[in-house]
């Protein structure tokens, strides 16, 4: 997350005291200055914005117009109407324009509370960046897992399935997302698969094992992997009488995408919090510590990997 909010400030009053006083914050990295409505576009082209600030009675274009322009180029960025001379009738007409705040100008804190609600809005438009590029990254990662994968939520709800889950249970995820596992797979309940499941949500320890599933006709060798929020299942294909892998690499590779996973369950649910308060600061270090651990992740596994090498080299040498 970054250290300071990017503002963009848009006014005739550009390069007055309020602007001074947002650019001496300590949360600000940054304040960019546009002096009408014609040239915020050029601005948010040309500078990485977290949040735009702008007055009203602009000249050539009004701010409510303004507030429109920004939303046809980037409907999520925030967008505080700063009110000098505002109406009842202008905070209505912003609100029903997608204004994220309106501050009023006339208030005795007027430039300190402009500074808070920019902050604060600029914080959670962070938060939400992080969490999209935490998205992106999952499914990068569930889709290069060479092993058939699946997620279960604690309602054995599938959340997730790649390709090459879909080909070996012979399922599409348009039909099974969302629904029970168990229901899906009727046979399956009182089996090996039945009971391993329940005994890592039971114990929250993977479980490891190697079982036939008869409606299919295979057999599948099993990681799951337990969380408080489910199970991630990573398995494989088998020849009957075949002995276990000890790989190391895919065990790695599971551990990781499972952790990976509840790290942007995590950062999700904190966002959620975040964008119901405007006193954010905690659940926005819930989502900055998600964050941390999929770094910690990363490092984690280059140091196994040069340790997996370094053995691999060794051994051959």
């Amino acid at each position: 997350m970054a250290d300071g909010v990017r503002v963009l400030y848009v006014g005739e009053r550009a390069d007055g005291a309020r602007v001074r006083a947002l650019d001496a914050t300590t949360d600000v990295a940054e304040v960019v200055t546009a002096p009408d409505g014609a040239s915020v576009v050029d601005a948010l082209s040309g500078h990485d914005i977290d949040c735009i600030a702008c007055e009203d009675g602009l000249p050539g274009m009004d701010a409510i117009s303004v507030l429109r322009l920004v939303r046809d180029t980037d409907p999520a960025i925030p967008f505080v109407l700063y009110a000098i001379d505002g109406s009842e009738s202008l905070a209505a007409d912003a609100i029903s324009a997608g204004v994220t705040d309106y501050v009023t100008a006339g208030e005795a804190d007027g430039v300190e509370h402009l500074i808070d609600t920019l902050v604060s809005a600029a914080r959670r438009y962070q938060a939400e960046q992080d969490v999209a590029l935490l998205n992106d990254l999952a499914r990068n990662v569930y889709e290069r897992i060479t092993d058939a994968f699946f997620a279960l939520d604690r309602d054995w709800r599938f959340t997730y399935i790649n390709q090459e889950a879909e080909n070996l249970l012979e399922v599409t995820a348009e039909r099974i997302v969302g629904e029970n596992v168990w229901e899906i797979f009727p046979e399956s309940v009182g089996s090996t698969f039945y009971t391993e499941f329940h005994r890592a949500i039971a114990t929250q320890n993977p479980v490891v094992f190697e079982e036939s599933f008869g409606p299919l006709d295979k057999q599948f060798e099993v990681r799951a992997f337990p969380s408080e929020d489910g199970l991630s299942i990573h398995f494989r294909q088998t020849i009957a009488g075949e002995s276990t892998r000890g790989d190391h690499l895919m065990e790695l590779t599971s551990v990781l995408s499972y952790d990976l996973a509840d790290s942007i369950d995590n950062a999700r649910a904190a966002l959620t919090s975040a964008q119901a308060s405007h006193s954010a600061t905690e659940e926005l270090d819930d989502i900055e510590a998600a964050l941390d651990r999929m770094d910690d992740l990363i490092n984690h596994s280059i140091t196994l990997a040069n340790e997996e090498d370094y053995s691999t080299t060794n051994s051959t040498g």
